[in-house]
């Protein structure tokens, strides 16, 4: 498969990105196992196959230490199965006990809830997982931030996914009209859809329209107050559109989500330093 063109990688918003299917697999093992040896589909995150049904009594296979997930999860570390991990886990904990374990006080149980949730949560713990930002342990804030942009990613049906599948190929092939105009119909048929907003935020931005992918931001974070990205590219927005003092507000926005992250921490010095 031909590679597809790359977007210039510094005049995009940052923090504002497209999500591969793969990414979920592969970039939430940095610290924690070597890359897996299968390269990455050119293609974005779509639907994600079901995950068979959870059983189980509470308390017999989902015990409060997470000590059967811990298993699963270090079995997953020495054999490289995500598919097992997925399969075991998703057949014994129901995702309130996976959220909290995102809280205990094993850090590997953290890990391994948040693995799991990045795997197949649905939109409805998105608050919880980015809580897991302001973890003290940096493998547990890295497995949490991709967990949410693979949760944002498959907030919809599977139809709709899919249209943002197509929306982030068109980005990539940098058909940026053609990618705003398919966005704009997944929207109307999908308002809530916060990274339909998203994804036309990265195409209006990188034709230089910048108060349109402001506004989309704004739309992002109006249904989805923990996305990240949207934060980020907000702050570059308003940059080029000479508001600093915004900007500088919003990366504040930004850095209560993520108190560990340096690179929001030092924009916001250089900005209130008034460097340009």
């Amino acid at each position: 498969m031909a590679r597809r063109p790359a977007c210039p990688p510094r005049t995009g918003p940052p923090g504002i990105r497209r999500v591969t299917r793969f990414r979920l697999r592969t970039l939430i093992l940095l610290g924690l196992t070597p890359p897996l040896a299968a390269s990455p589909p050119e293609s974005l995150a779509g639907p994600t196959p079901a995950p068979t049904r959870r059983i189980g009594a509470p308390g017999m296979l989902e015990p409060h230490t997470g000590s059967l997930l811990v298993d699963y999860y270090e079995t997953y570390l020495r054999d490289h199965d995500i598919d097992a991990f997925r399969q075991h886990v998703s057949a014994r904990y129901m995702e309130g006990t996976l959220v909290r374990l995102i809280e205990a006080p094993n850090i590997q149980a953290r890990r391994a809830a948040l693995l799991a949730l990045g795997l197949f949560g649905s939109f409805e713990v998105n608050a919880p997982v980015a809580k897991a930002l302001r973890d003290p342990d940096p493998t547990v804030r890295s497995i949490a931030d991709n967990a949410l942009w693979a949760i944002w990613f498959r907030a919809d049906t599977p139809e709709n996914n899919g249209t943002l599948e197509r929306v982030g190929a068109l980005i990539s092939q940098q058909r940026f009209e053609e990618a705003i105009d398919l966005a704009t119909r997944l929207i109307e048929r999908a308002p809530r859809f916060a990274e339909a907003y998203n994804q036309r935020a990265i195409a209006r931005y990188y034709l230089g329209r910048f108060e349109g992918s402001a506004e989309d931001c704004r739309l992002v974070l109006d249904r989805n107050p923990y996305h990240i990205g949207a934060l980020s590219g907000l702050a570059k927005c308003q940059l080029r559109l000479d508001q600093r003092a915004p900007a500088i507000e919003t990366l504040r926005r930004a850095a209560k989500l993520q108190p560990y992250n340096r690179d929001v921490t030092q924009w916001i010095a250089a900005l209130e330093a008034g460097e340009p």
